[in-house]
């Protein structure tokens, strides 16, 4: 039997405190206290604050979804089967886990994420309710990590990155993440007609020079990379398919003829000759800011261990773990590989890759099976998770637990399992 799509009320305000709550720890340094490296301190024994922070939530989110235990297993028959088989992996691996203590607290922070997303899901339903809740609450931090630039400039600058903007968030790169996907969330809110022009330019140009800023060119190639698309989604120019097809003929011709000029005036290029333009627009040089070096030492990790890993979560621990002897000659003391693609085939060999790849792929292909039904709320999931891909290219946040993406990629699969859960005879049109 599948879910009305009438609206309720109960939980609805309580569920909603969860949420913001929750995304601003992610974003917020652990007890809020921006003094201290909070993550050097708490890598290996955990912390005392952060289980306060999270327990609390994890416990209501379990209450409520008991509570609403037909409609949550109705839900959780629609979850992706990607989800729950990575979910598998990732327990499995405190069998073989070189630190398995570490891995079962990041599990129980795994765990916890999808029992605050599947809560969402199933009480005081609104199927806009996350998308308008994630906007107001990014931009809420936004402005006030603006805010503490001008008031606190101590704890929102960082020195070493060209004064780069942090703000209230834990580092530059949450704070110019926050931004790009708040660019697109506010102009995905102009595109179908929900905020108003001059609201959805203002708080835009808002967010694009705190991105600017953050000085985090990733953000901003994710935006620049699933905004055009998603407003053509609602505001195509011509037909879409018509689109397509000229873009890719357009591109196609373009790059043959290039590539033939360069190969008769220069021959076969270098690979450093080939990303310096990339890498220099984006204000990098050829090695991405250190980060093909650091790829090279994670990479030859893997190969020691490319079937089972580490352990979820059991490579990036400080001092007394594996990772200082990857990076001792590098950067000192670091806390992910800037690629969460390799972050996984490190911590659960090629089967996790396999498996967070999976999730990936198929939750944006979910999306797009519901575009037709449900356009407003699969488009603006779709190109999230466009954006959470491109992002692990040169950031790790997949299957990071607490980090504020990841968050939100399980709240956004699981929003896709809900209105699959919808009779469709009540869809809109």
């Amino acid at each position: 039997m599948r879910l009305p799509a009438a609206q309720d009320r109960r939980f609805y305000w309580l569920l909603i405190a969860v949420f913001w709550a929750t995304l601003a720890f992610a974003l917020l340094p652990d007890g809020l206290d921006w003094a201290q490296d909070t993550v050097a301190e708490n890598a290996q024994q955990g912390s005392l604050i952060r289980r306060l922070q999270w327990m609390s939530p994890f416990l209501i989110c379990a209450l409520v979804i008991w509570l609403r235990r037909s409609v949550a297993w109705r839900v959780a028959r629609q979850i992706d089967p990607w989800l729950w088989l990575f979910l598998g992996w990732a327990i499995l691996s405190v069998g073989w886990s070189d630190y398995p203590a570490v891995t079962v607290r990041k599990l129980v922070l795994l765990i916890g994420t999808v029992v605050i997303a599947l809560s969402f899901q199933v009480a005081a339903w609104q199927p806009d309710r996350l998308r308008r809740h994630t906007r107001a609450c990014l931009s809420a931090l936004v402005v006030a990590s603006i805010v503490a630039v001008f008031v606190i400039p101590d704890i929102a600058h960082v020195a070493g990155y060209e004064n780069a903007w942090t703000g209230i968030t834990r580092s530059k790169n949450h704070l110019g993440m926050a931004a790009g996907l708040m660019m697109v969330l506010w102009m995905h809110g102009l595109a179908i007609g929900e905020t108003g022009v001059l609201e959805s330019l203002g708080w835009t140009l808002v967010a694009g020079i705190t991105l600017i800023m953050a000085r985090n060119a990733t953000a901003l190639l994710c935006m620049l990379a699933v905004l055009p698309p998603l407003w053509l989604t609602f505001r195509p120019m011509l037909s879409l398919r018509g689109l397509v097809f000229s873009s890719v003929l357009v591109v196609g011709a373009l790059l043959l003829s290039l590539t033939f000029g360069v190969l008769v005036t220069h021959g076969v290029p270098g690979w450093r000759e080939i990303v310096a333009p990339v890498a220099n627009a984006v204000g990098r040089d050829v090695t991405f800011t250190g980060r093909l070096e650091i790829w090279r030492l994670v990479y030859a990790e893997v190969v020691k261990h490319p079937w089972l890993g580490t352990g979820f979560q059991a490579f990036w621990l400080g001092a007394g773990g594996p990772a200082p002897w990857v990076t001792q000659n590098l950067y000192g003391i670091l806390w992910q590989a800037h690629n969460g693609y390799l972050d996984l085939a490190n911590e659960l060999g090629v089967p996790g890759l396999i498996l967070g790849v999976g999730f990936l792929i198929n939750t944006i292909r979910r999306g797009v099976a519901l575009l037709p039904g449900w356009r407003a709320e699969a488009a603006w999931i779709v190109a999230f998770m466009a954006f959470l891909a491109i992002a692990n290219i040169a950031e790790s946040s997949l299957f990071r637990p607490i980090h504020f993406m990841f968050l939100l990629s399980i709240h956004a699969s699981l929003a896709l399992a809900r209105l699959r859960a919808v009779d469709p005879a009540e869809t809109p049109q």
